[in-house]
């Protein structure tokens, strides 16, 4: 029990509920449970089958709860349970099938909560991230968020992230003040520091080398950034997320088909000298 409770998994879980402990109250309360069963139950039930069925045993899916719990908290608190629940299950389901086989490519919740303002034309206001509570209360996020980021190694990745980021905001208000003002006020502010702490980090779609995070981060941040000048609404730190794990995806491809053929036998390459006769 001990052992499990210091797994980075159990981990965000604890931290989740501590967010959402918080934030539920101040955002609909009771009317709120139904999202959250749709949330949860549909990923864990789909997932927990895909897990169990070829290990012919019960195996619980703590990845699609953690997934379900970021699609209910950052889908707008007036979407229908149904959109919630579609939404979670299509993040499920991306995460089986576009996979490599070793990883998946995409965050899955990233991924559906992209498709769902196309699919239903859904609201995303981030609030689990308390972008609609007062200020204060970005304290306990960024200390939950820099604890997981601390247990899951990957400093480098969220402060290049926000480093560029914010930079890529600070160099445009000298252009056009009134275009990114925002992006430094609430809710827009909380929801790139939820971003960079517990999604951008997801250990399958996110490196775990140091100069990998570095240049994961970065590209992170201009895509965000860009994602958001050129209209993209209320997904660009979606699409931050979602183009450097394609990127990603690209780079451990080209580094397993480098490895294999370093380590290829030596005997289908033939012997460096003809044997003696």
């Amino acid at each position: 029990m001990l052992r499990s409770l210091r797994t980075p998994k159990v981990q965000m879980l604890i931290a989740f509920v501590l967010l959402l402990g918080i934030a539920v109250p101040a955002s609909g309360g009771l009317a709120l449970w139904p999202k959250l069963v749709a949330a949860v139950v549909p990923a864990c039930l789909i997932d927990g089958l895909w897990m169990s069925l070829p290990a012919r045993k019960p195996r619980f899916p703590m990845s699609a709860l953690l997934t379900g719990l970021f699609v209910f908290s950052i889908l707008s608190v007036e979407e229908s349970w149904l959109v919630v629940a579609w939404t979670s299950t299509f993040a499920v389901l991306s995460k089986r099938i576009l996979s490599t086989g070793r990883e998946h490519i995409f965050n899955p919740a990233a991924l559906a909560l992209v498709w769902a303002p196309i699919a239903f034309g859904s609201g995303e206001s981030w609030w689990g991230a308390f972008g609609d509570m007062p200020w204060v209360w970005m304290i306990v996020l960024a200390a939950a968020g820099l604890f997981i980021t601390d247990r899951l190694n990957k400093f480098p990745l969220v402060l290049s992230f926000l480093a560029i980021y914010f930079g890529f905001f600070t160099i445009g208000s000298v252009y056009n003040p009134h275009a990114v003002t925002e992006m430094f006020r609430e809710p827009f502010l909380q929801a790139a520091l939820f971003l960079a702490f517990f999604m951008l980090t997801d250990p399958p779609t996110s490196p775990n080398r140091y100069l990998d995070q570095v240049w994961f981060g970065v590209l992170a941040g201009l895509t965000a950034g860009a994602a958001q000048l050129l209209g993209a609404g209320q997904v660009y730190l979606l699409i931050g997320i979602l183009v450097p794990n394609a990127v990603l995806a690209l780079v451990r491809w080209a580094r397993r088909q480098g490895a294999e053929n370093v380590a290829r036998p030596q005997r289908e390459i033939g012997p460096a000298h003809p044997p003696l006769a």
